[in-house]
């Protein structure tokens, strides 16, 4: 049974507010690899296990480490690659915050399953020219989806229609 679309909205506002959405990367056995990722954070738990019984995952707390009383446990709630897509295509409707990480993070687990689905073997993209390695691409759109995310939109010198995914 699929969710309610208010309770995906209410999700989405979540996200807009608590959350994340950002990339990945990781580099293992010489090749790099970058994956859409998708998060909650905050003191209340209730969200976090509302988005891990539709979408899965575990939640998790942390406590604070110092004494001070006013530090209330933390929760957090994070999906990677083709769940945080899922996750990320479903809310996408709803975000009015995180709207152009959104469109970015889809449109690198677009390039990461074209790529999965092409590869053959190891340097194989039988569709490409020669040589052809998608990495520098979903690198750059890695990179793009974390500068959206800067604190006070410092967009690294660029503006937002410099983004191709964003539409204003």
């Amino acid at each position: 049974m699929s969710p309610e679309p208010t309770t995906i909205a209410y999700l989405a506002g979540v996200i807009d507010s608590d959350g994340y959405i950002t990339a990945s990367s990781s580099t293992r056995g010489g090749r790099t690899y970058c994956a859409p990722r998708v998060g909650i954070s905050g003191t209340r738990r209730e969200p976090h296990d509302l988005a891990a019984s539709i979408y899965g995952g575990t939640v998790r707390s942390y406590e604070p480490k110092d004494d001070r009383s006013h530090h209330r446990t933390q929760y957090q709630w994070v999906l990677e690659g083709d769940g945080a897509a899922t996750v990320i295509a479903a809310v996408l409707p709803y975000l009015l915050v995180k709207r152009a990480q959104a469109q970015l993070a889809l449109q690198l687990q677009e390039a990461r399953l074209e790529a999965r689905a092409a590869r053959t073997d190891e340097d194989s993209y039988p569709w490409a020219p020669s040589g052809y390695d998608p990495t520098p691409a979903m690198v750059a759109l890695a990179e793009d989806i974390r500068a959206l995310n800067v604190r006070g939109r410092e967009l690294d010198g660029r503006t937002w229609d410099e983004f191709p995914a964003v539409s204003a």
